[in-house]
């Protein structure tokens, strides 16, 4: 201890102990801080900004992200690809619903009422998509903004609608985010978006027309949404993050980067591509470059195959010598690598560059894509869009039915998943039936199909061939015996029961 604290100790020993403690508890709190390099503020990580900003103040530049994000995908290739992988792999052909429990002639009904909003665009406001085109939409505009709205539009049943509504497909743009401040009756407004007293979202303030359109010159007023109309997606990475930010984030430099990069690569092979060549003078000076333009006419202006050119005494001819380009395949795979990384999915489906793949390495990092597409799936878009959406359908299907309807819920079934090798992968599946350790109908849900669709297909198929008198190798049933020998059978039979007799 020190002096001043033994002191203390004789007149107040109580503060000598806690000083003490304070000391002792300081320095393990430097020793702590020591222990980890990262938290330095060295020469070393003066490359950091580690700011103490919440989630939505460090994204303050969320719109120039995603305008910087739909330039990408506008001209830049690699970003349009990795676009249409990531929706591809999530909505596929479409996610499916599933119906859950009522009567079998509400399943009925309600199969029907998906199946038009699957095959027509009834549902979409625009009339533009089905029920799977907005799915992609949603998909794409979530990898390029960040997030999306969905706004319900309510119609009459007078319109001639399956139900009484459609949905409307909003970019992030027509959200007001400059509606700050709090309401008289103590709601919060940020960002556009109304919040109460405990955190809920009440309303959402929107432009009627996109801020962005050609012919806009004065500012638009927003008109305020209730929230009950409005479903906002977005991927949310930290907690209290409110609004989503461009997937292209993390990657959007390092593939500008490779942009440019091919830019300046293949001007450098152009350049290198035209073969030059100096006629030097008898002063030393050179005259005219073959290809350009000649003091001289049209002597020796151009290259010609099998050409012969008689030389001025004094004269010389020189030919350049362009730079090659080497290390490009290798700067080009790296960088494509990270951007891959970055967006959570192989570098074999951003690039189409399958060289160096095997069955063994293609399904190990197609396992680790899926379960990226999975978690995409099964915690944004399913629980964000399609459960939110398939209440507001189910509302207005029960308005339609004239009484409620009880027990009746709506599921989801992910598309199919591409296998890499079906001859492979399928008999795994078989034997994990067979042993128990799953279910058919999971293995068909994985598959991307309902079970009970299935099922339904099945039965109707084994119908027809039995009506028909048809068998197929698919069919595992015990074959019936013929009519013939059906009869011959009970002939037999009846003979024994009378000789017995």
């Amino acid at each position: 201890m020190s002096f001043l604290n033994d002191m203390l100790a004789t007149i107040a020993p109580g503060v000598a102990v806690a000083r003490e403690k304070n000391k002792i508890a300081l320095k393990a709190l430097r020793k702590i801080e020591m222990r980890y390099d990262a938290a330095t503020a060295g020469r070393r990580g003066n490359s950091w900004s580690p700011v103490a900003t919440d989630a939505d103040t460090a994204a303050a530049q969320r719109q120039r992200l995603a305008n910087v994000a739909r330039d990408m995908v506008r001209n830049t290739p690699f970003a349009t690809r990795a676009q249409q992988v990531i929706a591809n792999n999530m909505v596929g052909d479409g996610i499916i619903p599933k119906i859950q429990g009522g009567t079998d002639t509400q399943k009925k009904s309600l199969r029907a009422l998906f199946e038009q909003l699957q095959q027509t665009a009834v549902l979409d406001a625009g009339g533009r998509n089905n029920l799977s085109g907005l799915q992609r939409l949603v998909a794409n505009t979530l990898v390029e903004s960040g997030e999306v709205l969905i706004r319900r539009r309510r119609r009459q049943l007078a319109d001639g609608l399956p139900v009484a509504m459609q949905i409307e497909v909003l970019e992030p743009d027509l959200l007001d985010v400059g509606m700050w401040g709090k309401r008289a009756n103590g709601n919060t407004i940020k960002d556009g978006i109304e919040y109460n007293k405990i955190g809920r979202r009440e309303a959402y303030y929107l432009f009627s027309e996109h801020p962005g359109q050609s012919g806009i010159l004065s500012r638009m007023d927003s008109k305020r949404v209730p929230a009950s109309e409005i479903l906002h997606i977005y991927r949310q990475d930290r907690p209290g993050q409110q609004r989503g930010v461009s997937w292209f984030a993390p990657v959007a430099l390092r593939l500008q980067d490779l942009a440019d990069h091919q830019d300046a690569q293949l001007m450098r092979q152009k350049i290198a591509a035209c073969f030059a060549a100096f006629r030097v003078t008898p002063d030393g000076e050179p005259e005219a470059a073959v290809g350009a333009a000649s003091t001289s006419g049209d002597r020796f202006t151009t290259l010609e195959p099998g050409r012969i050119e008689d030389l001025a005494a004094g004269e010389d001819i020189r030919f350049s010598d362009p730079p090659g380009v080497s290390g490009y395949d290798e700067f080009t795979r790296n960088v494509l690598r990270e951007a891959a990384a970055g967006l959570g999915i192989t570098y074999e489906a951003l690039t189409g560059d399958l060289s160096g793949v095997n069955f063994s390495s293609g399904r190990m990092g197609r396992m680790e894509m899926d379960r990226n597409i999975s978690s995409w799936q099964r915690t944004l878009l399913m629980p964000q869009m399609l459960q939110p959406l398939s209440m507001w359908i189910l509302q207005e299907w029960q308005f339609a039915q004239g009484r409620p309807v009880e027990g009746v819920t709506i599921g989801w079934v992910p598309p199919a998943r591409i296998l890499v090798d079906p001859a492979r992968e399928i008999p795994p599946l078989i034997k994990k039936v067979r042993a128990g350790f799953t279910s058919r109908s999971e293995v068909i849900r994985s598959l991307g199909h309902d079970p009970e669709r299935v099922e339904e297909e099945i039965i109707a198929d084994n119908l027809r061939a039995d009506n028909s008198k048809l068998i197929f190798d698919s069919d595992a049933r015990p074959v019936p015996p013929a009519p013939d020998a059906q009869a011959a059978d009970k002939g037999q039979d009846d003979k024994k029961r009378s000789d017995k007799e």
